[in-house]
């Protein structure tokens, strides 16, 4: 049976059928192809970035506007990050950053903003990760060694301490 102009299938509520299964199964396949797109972390509003100002608002005062901040600095707490990241992932390849905003909001000693700096996907830099592994003390073991190991250390179901 064809969905050509075949004329047994002219009025067929089977060939009908078969049409209409074709096209959900087409329109299934194709909307599983497409590319999921996800955000994470935090992309503040530009009306509340710019409500920030420098050398008035505090700590207190920032975090009320903003929200709790995706990192702080790590030696002091003179600076936060607010960081954004938008992905995109088709099928079964690798995730492609489409948008990462940093937005970086220096504070004094005295806890009031000093600066604030927005950061892009273009400030970024890629780091290379070092391959190299750091030995470790002690005998290295394989799976027989280690199962074999084991036996007499177990004791009898209640010969526990008390």
């Amino acid at each position: 049976m064809t969905l050509s102009k075949n004329k047994e299938c002219r009025g067929n509520t089977l060939c009908f059928t078969y049409l209409i299964f074709s096209v959900a199964l087409v329109a299934a396949l194709l909307s599983a192809c497409s590319a999921r797109i996800e955000s994470h972390g935090n992309f503040p509003n530009h009306e509340l970035i710019e409500s920030i100002r420098i050398g008035k608002n505090s700590r207190p005062q920032v975090s009320a506007i903003l929200g709790t901040p995706s990192a702080k600095a790590t030696f002091d707490q003179e600076a936060w990050y607010y960081v954004g990241t938008r992905t995109s992932k088709f099928a079964f390849l690798k995730k492609e950053v489409l948008e990462r905003k940093v937005l970086v909001i220096r504070f004094n000693k005295q806890g009031i903003v000093e600066q604030v700096e927005r950061l892009t996907k273009k400030d970024g830099r890629e780091i290379q990760i070092v391959g190299r592994k750091t030995p470790t003390q002690g005998k290295e073991l394989n799976v027989i060694q280690q199962l074999l190991g084991n036996i007499g250390r177990f004791s009898a179901a209640g010969d526990g301490e008390k």
